[in-house]
């Protein structure tokens, strides 16, 4: 199957009976990694666009949740393409940033492949962007947040290529998860990037949602002096890519490289800053934060967002042995909470382990009330804002961070899945979810009641689905009784 692109032609092959196309450059190779993006340049013949692309460079990451497969050499500023076979009328679009905290990820994980979303007459993008210091880091020339100016490359992109796949470029839906989640409202604050997508689709995306530029510009001071360098773009294109790997695996969060013995030492951190790249406040490039982006009426013309009830439980929550009291008290002050909310936090939970209670504090703080928060600004500026709450418990883990990607790709049978939600994960939930999904990205409504500041409705996905007030400041058990 041969599309043609401004750039050239593209050859795909037929999958499940989607159109599927892989790896295609959306920009030029970087080289060293530190330039912005620039446009892809023409090419002879025919691209065969039929196995990944390169990743991201980036750091090994010891604890996965699901799988995370690096691709080697080449250009990284590259993305896929599912498309329905059978190109008829214009399908809605949606653009998929992958997760990994800004360190880690790419578009050949398993989990993100889009043949449901083509059955389901949708085309799906899943772009690579820059990750950890190549992403966010700020060199002599001043220039911030190389990874949106990669994104915002890609739906350049999307705008003038996809309606060769069967998508219509005057309904994209920018989504994402995690990290991706996170850069997805990022971009509604990158005057680029405005009028190149129409609603957004935000799952899981933890604060802070932007860092200072102080902030960021402290790091990548630090991270040159200690690679030895002056922190200028020409000096770090020199550093050989293993050197920087080496120190950005230094810097990876102790969250994902300590061991579960350091139960008690995870509870003490909690709280306290742990990421380091990540989008900047630049006055360039993002000139306005997601609340205030949000804020303006017509900003969007449509808005999806959630969380999982227990984002922080597959690291505090259901860790055997359980922190210690003592260590998940210093988890509650980095916090700026006392023992009195722990023993509050375990009543409501009834619970006795402080790990729980610790996990679901930091669940409250860092993703269920800003999204409740995000919710009331968009609502409040007449956006449609659909928003839900995943609570199925999957076996040891909970409603933990990832355990819904499976449903609303309805991918419950990907490589991995098994092994993180069990094996009975119910698909009827997987099709509600993902039908849910496809209907706002076709519709922009997902289905149930828009939020408003009264009532704050939202869908909550379990074993049986349902609208519950003001599900977005009930505990978990309150969630399912």
């Amino acid at each position: 199957m041969i599309v043609r692109t401004a750039s050239g032609l593209v050859e795909g092959r037929l999958l499940d009976g989607a159109a599927v196309f892989l790896g295609i450059p959306y920009a030029q190779d970087p080289g060293a990694g530190f330039d912005p993006p620039r446009a892809p340049a023409p090419w002879d013949g025919v691209f065969p666009a039929t196995a990944p692309g390169a990743s991201a460079p980036h750091a090994p990451v010891a604890q996965e949740l699901f799988p995370d497969p690096v691709v080697v050499g080449g250009n990284p500023l590259n993305l896929n393409v599912y498309a329905p076979a059978d190109r008829g009328a214009r399908v809605p679009v949606v653009v998929w940033l992958h997760g990994g905290g800004f360190f880690t990820g790419s578009n050949a994980s398993p989990w993100y492949t889009g043949e449901t979303f083509a059955r389901d007459g949708v085309v799906l993008v899943v772009p690579n962007y820059r990750l950890a210091a190549e992403g966010f880091m700020i060199l002599d020339d001043g220039v911030a947040n190389r990874a949106l100016l990669d994104l915002t490359a890609a739906l350049r992109w999307v705008r003038d290529n996809i309606e060769a796949f069967g998508g219509d470029p005057d309904r994209v839906t920018v989504a994402g998860q995690s990290s991706g989640a996170t850069a997805a409202l990022a971009l509604s604050g990158v005057p680029a990037a405005r009028g190149l997508f129409h609603r957004l689709a935000v799952m899981s995306a933890g604060t802070p949602l932007l860092a200072s530029l102080d902030r960021m510009r402290a790091l990548s001071t630090e991270f040159a002096a200690q690679l030895g360098v002056p922190p200028t773009r020409a000096a770090l294109a020199r550093v050989p890519l293993e050197r920087r790997l080496e120190l950005e695996t230094a810097w990876l969060p102790e969250e994902v490289q300590a061991p579960p013995a350091a139960v008690d030492d995870r509870a003490r951190r909690t709280g306290k800053p742990a990421f380091r790249w990540q989008p900047t406040h630049d006055g360039e490039v993002v000139t306005t934060a997601p609340g205030e982006a949000l804020a303006v009426p017509g900003a969007l013309d449509a808005l999806l967002i959630g969380v999982t009830a227990e984002e922080w439980n597959f690291m505090l929550g259901e860790v055997t042995p359980a922190p210690s009291t003592e260590a998940c008290e210093e988890g509650f002050a980095n916090l700026g909470l006392t023992p009195r909310d722990l023993r509050h936090y375990l009543r409501a939970l009834r619970t006795g382990n402080p790990g729980h209670a610790l996990a679901q504090a930091l669940t409250d703080r860092t993703f269920r009330t800003p999204a409740r928060d995000l919710a009331e600004v968009a609502a409040a500026a007449g956006i449609p804002v659909y928003a839900y709450q995943f609570g199925w418990q999957a076996p040891g883990l909970g409603a933990a961070h990832c355990t819904d990607l499976p449903f609303f790709f309805d991918h419950l049978q990907a490589p991995g899945v098994a092994r993180l939600l069990g094996p009975d994960a119910p698909p009827h939930l997987a099709a509600a979810m993902h039908d849910a999904f496809v209907r706002f990205a076709r519709d922009g409504d997902a289905g149930w009641s828009a939020y408003d500041s009264a009532a704050r409705r939202a869908m909550v996905f379990d074993d049986r689905m349902r609208e519950v007030p003001d599900a977005l400041s009930l505990m978990p058990r309150e969630l399912r009784e």
